[in-house]
């Protein structure tokens, strides 16, 4: 039983590492993280995202220099 659950907690911290966070450079330089990859809404014109606080931001599109893979 005790291998089991050191098996299991060795795997969530390996999945937990390999998280992939992203960078939104804005036009007005500003630099924003996201805990996940940032979604845009073709109908609205805003990304959704998550930031690294947990917080779900809308983001207008208009204003997004450059996302990329962090």
């Amino acid at each position: 039983m005790k291998r089991i659950f050191v098996v299991l907690l060795l795997c969530l911290a390996l999945l937990a590492g390999c998280a992939t966070h992203y960078q939104i450079m804005l036009k007005d330089g500003k630099q924003l993280k996201a805990a996940n990859k940032p979604i845009l809404d073709p109908k609205t014109g805003y990304y959704t995202y998550v930031d690294e606080d947990g917080k779900k931001v809308l983001l207008k599109e208009a204003d997004v220099l450059l996302i990329k893979e962090k």
